[in-house]
């Protein structure tokens, strides 16, 4: 067996090892309680519940795929993140909170989009500011272009073409 192949197997047999908790197998710790604070709202179940929960965790980018939300990530690392965001939800913990639960662990990478602030904000208002610049040049382009020949300025001009083309 080759390294690679060895390596391959032991990150296999852990991805299959660290199979994702059901909601009801998992339950959070008082460190996680204490960090998250009391839930901001009622908790939710069913249908609602079902919802709500794809809705914070398409927000959640996949640690390990980066281009996908854990909501749409089959990763067994996403998709453990995502039972504990429903739970989460069941038990009132709003969007702000979960969010800043997630961030507090993996930095605010963890979030597909970034938040409109600092640094970050130069992401929201640059392709505003791109759009606006091409607006503003294709209309001067077409504001300069030369206005439509008349009858009178066709006829020179088709005379000035046939006088260069006879020469």
């Amino acid at each position: 067996m080759t390294r690679r192949t060895a390596w391959l197997a032991l990150l296999l047999a852990l991805a299959l090892s660290t199979a994702p908790a059901t909601a009801q197998e998992y339950e959070l710790s008082a460190a996680e309680k204490q960090q998250l604070g009391p839930p901001l709202g009622a908790g939710l179940d069913g249908a609602e519940l079902e919802v709500r929960a794809r809705e914070v965790g398409s927000l959640l980018r996949c640690p390990v795929c980066q281009g996908l939300s854990i909501f749409d990530s089959p990763v067994p690392a996403a998709q453990s993140m995502q039972t504990k965001v429903e739970l989460l939800v069941a038990a009132g913990y709003s969007e702000g909170q979960i969010l800043a639960y997630f961030e507090s662990s993996y930095g605010e990478f963890i979030r597909l989009s970034p938040k409109p602030e600092g640094f970050n904000l130069v992401v929201w208002i640059l392709p505003v500011l791109a759009l606006i610049l091409g607006v503003v040049l294709v209309s001067r382009r077409v504001r300069a272009a030369p206005a439509p020949q008349t009858a009178d300025n066709l006829e020179d001009y088709r005379r000035r073409i046939r006088d260069e083309v006879d020469r």
